[in-house]
């Protein structure tokens, strides 16, 4: 890879360490010191962070958060809150967190090396690293297709949203205008959303007087939560970031090998 080729890639990639308490690079000869460490250490790899987007969906409900007025709600439960409830039973969030473990299962001592602040992998596995993503994300895809199918996730789903709006029922009092409905079905809740949608409503806006307030109040409280498996396919996601080191960093040290790389961010590990 060419300098110029270096320095454009290096320009898209986010920065590490940038403090207010860092002396800025104020020469020339600083400069091109500092750019020829950034290009070296391009050569030799990148940092890199790695996020799973999608899979954890929880809520829980604050009695306060909803402003509810206290004469809707039983005596001492104007500050109830709920337990968290799980979008999926702990037997499949057990399974994608270790699905999610595996994810960085492809970095080694081979081809990479830990930082409190992410992985430094080495430049020959980059193509691979990228290729290994996309196996891993069709892997927790197809586990979730199989698992999730047909009705499954439907029913996942209805009763998260039912422990919600059970809750609500159990702290309410006889004056609430509320109705509560014996049983909630998918439908219920995706035409509540929408017209949450449409409408912008918030928890505040919420008109606490309706009769259907408790079903809005929790389709609001799981909007987040894909109301159908394709959705919630769409929505999951592997991300990792490329990040490069401040020229700031570099202007006094001599980045010539992967060794020169771990010790400059041991270094910048103990100032942190």
């Amino acid at each position: 890879m060419s300098h110029q080729e270096s320095i454009g890639q290096l320009a898209l990639f986010p920065e590490l360490f940038r403090t207010p308490s860092l002396p800025s690079i104020s020469t020339l000869p600083e400069f091109d010191k500092a750019l020829d460490n950034l290009i070296r250490m391009s050569d030799l790899g990148a940092f890199i962070s790695i996020n799973v987007h999608g899979l954890d969906k929880s809520f829980s409900v604050h009695v306060r958060e909803l402003e509810i007025p206290p004469e809707f709600l039983q005596n001492g439960r104007g500050d109830a809150v709920s337990p968290i409830y799980y979008l999926f039973p702990a037997s499949i969030r057990h399974q994608l967190r270790k699905l999610t473990y595996e994810v960085r299962g492809f970095l080694n001592s081979k081809n990479s090396f830990k930082t409190t602040f992410g992985y430094f992998l080495y430049r020959p596995y980059f193509r691979i690293w990228k290729k290994y993503v996309d196996e891993q994300k069709s892997h927790i895809q197809r586990f979730l297709s199989d698992t999730l199918k047909g009705r499954e996730y439907g029913k996942h789903f209805l009763t998260a949203v039912n422990c919600g709006y059970q809750f609500l029922e159990d702290v309410s009092d006889e004056p609430a205008p509320w109705d509560f409905q014996r049983k909630l079905r998918l439908s219920h809740i995706q035409e509540a959303q929408k017209e949450i949608g449409s409408q912008h409503l918030t928890l505040h806006s919420l008109d606490k007087t309706v009769p259907d307030y408790p079903l809005m109040a929790i389709a609001l409280k799981t909007s987040q939560f894909p109301s159908d498996l394709k959705s919630f396919l769409k929505q999951f996601s592997i991300q990792f970031a490329f990040k490069t080191m401040h020229l700031d960093y570099l202007k006094e040290v001599d980045i010539k090998s992967i060794e020169d790389v771990k010790q400059l961010s041991d270094r910048l590990t103990d100032e942190t």
